[in-house]
């Protein structure tokens, strides 16, 4: 779900900024495919960051604060 739904949301930014760019004609199109890749890649990280931080703090939720800190101890 998580693939699919960053993919979706990378998509969509790419077609928008594109889009944009190009028929308000700020830049070139290289350019402006070039500035849609990188905002559609941005966009992915932080949609995939947000469902790891949703499932941490729901792990945090059911098993305590203290699982978190189990992660971070090493030979545990």
């Amino acid at each position: 779900m998580v693939k699919a739904c960053r993919s979706t949301v990378m998509a969509l930014t790419f077609i928008v900024v594109a889009t944009i760019n190009i028929l308000w004609d700020f830049m070139n199109s290289y350019v402006a495919c070039g500035l849609a890749l990188a905002a559609s890649v941005a966009a992915g990280f932080c949609v995939e960051r947000a469902f790891i931080k949703r499932s941490h703090r729901e792990m945090v939720r059911r098993r305590g604060a203290e699982w978190s800190s189990a992660n971070a101890q090493p030979g545990a």
